[in-house]
């Protein structure tokens, strides 16, 4: 299951996932690019509003009563809210950053997790974003709004927290930043990056990083964050032992000496 799948990086993984045999649900708001996903990759297609409670739990329910328990969600629906300093906001649309990016991931997770408990197996991985820990200046003009930064922090420690939670049922959580992928939601943020090929990070590694999440090769690191643009995720796997006894990848406060 796949959420935000109609456009950018779930449409991308959409047809990975396809392309490899995987039969996905394509999750999404916009009923027409859903329609062509599901054209297009012969993914089945459910329209849904992630923020809507009552809405995800029918669907999700709908879903596995008739599919089955799915082995893999991924949690990519999320909006940006534009830009602007806090102030100049309008509060709801501040708020709606949140319901969508922090709320929907809450609710989907909410939806699934019973069935794979009780199988006793399946992954998770929610979307994050390096506005979740990188620093912020005193000159912050608002270009990523403080609601999408707070929104993708949030996202971290819930995925650590609800890791912790399940562990023991088999279960697995990740967080993962797609890094600067060049979609449409970026670009209406970073429109003088869009022409300097550059700046951006290809996609072809989130769905790379997606991929090895899927595979078990990571699950010792379950509730840990991973960079698609900066990590060396496969040597980090080799590491799991030192990740662990050095509590990285995750957000902390540093200590100095």
């Amino acid at each position: 299951m796949v959420t935000g799948a109609s456009r950018g990086i779930g449409r991308a993984l959409t047809e990975r996932l396809t392309s490899g045999g995987s039969t996905v649900v394509a999750i999404g708001r916009a009923q027409d690019d859903l329609a062509n996903v599901a054209r297009q990759t012969g993914a089945v297609p459910v329209a849904l509003d992630v923020s809507e409670p009552d809405a995800v739990a029918e669907a999700f329910g709908r879903v596995i009563a008739e599919r089955g328990v799915p082995d893999l969600l991924v949690n990519n629906a999320a909006i940006s809210g534009g830009s602007g300093r806090s102030w100049e906001l309008e509060q709801d649309a501040w708020w709606r950053v949140l319901e969508i990016n922090v709320r929907g991931t809450y609710l989907c997770c909410r939806a699934v997790l019973p069935a794979m408990m009780g199988r006793g197996s399946g992954r998770i991985i929610n979307l994050s974003s390096g506005a979740a820990t990188f620093p912020v200046g005193l000159d912050n003009d608002g270009t990523l709004t403080s609601a999408y930064m707070a929104s993708k922090a949030a996202v971290n420690r819930f995925t650590e927290a609800l890791a912790g939670e399940c562990f023991d049922t088999g279960v697995r959580v990740f967080a993962m930043s797609p890094g600067m992928v060049k979609t449409d939601m970026t670009a209406g943020v970073f429109a003088e990056r869009w022409e300097d090929e550059d700046a951006w990070t290809p996609m072809h590694k989130s769905l790379d990083l997606i991929a090895d999440l899927d595979s078990g090769m990571l699950d010792r690191l379950s509730g840990r964050y991973f960079r698609a643009a900066l990590d060396d995720w496969r040597a980090l796997a080799a590491r799991a032992d030192d990740v662990i006894e050095r509590d990285t990848s995750v957000l902390r406060l540093a200590e100095l000496d």
